[in-house]
């Protein structure tokens, strides 16, 4: 083989190697930050729904403190936000809901707390059931951020 053809083939096989290099390198990096992208989505969707849960349940435990359950049908967008916990949280996160569902009913089979039982159960912390609700979800969403 003559000089020429070696140094032409040499120039080439250097270029093809640099060219994969950059397709490879920049693949690697657009799937990083695809996989960056789908957790963090991910978060803000169970952000979204934790905090609707939170809403929900907050507005029917202070409402199973003062009255009745005379329609079952205020419990459906509870239930409702639970089933969907169901799909895409994780068994320590639904078991936390799922509780604080329980809590919820059991409280509306009570009697009725005075204005008096009311602010002393709020002061004493004495029911809340979303305390470990709140902290599952808090430990799932940091552990799904450190591994984006």
């Amino acid at each position: 083989m003559d000089n020429a053809a070696v140094t032409a083939m040499a120039a080439a096989l250097g270029s093809l190697v640099g060219a994969s290099a950059s397709i490879v390198t920049t693949w690697i990096s657009q799937r990083a930050q695809s996989a960056r992208a789908n957790v963090e989505w991910k978060m803000r969707e169970r952000e979204s729904l934790y905090k609707d849960f939170i809403m929900e349940a907050s507005r029917l435990s202070a409402d199973a403190m003062m009255t009745s359950l005379e329609r079952p049908d205020q419990l459906v967008v509870l239930y409702g936000i639970l089933s969907r916990i169901r799909l895409v949280s994780s068994d320590d996160v639904l078991g936390k809901a799922t509780s604080c569902c329980r809590r919820i009913v059991e409280r509306y089979k009570r009697p009725n707390l005075t204005p008096d039982q009311l602010r002393a159960a709020f002061e004493s912390n004495q029911f809340d059931p979303l305390n470990d609700f709140s902290a599952a979800c808090r430990a799932e969403l940091l552990t799904m951020s450190s591994s984006a």
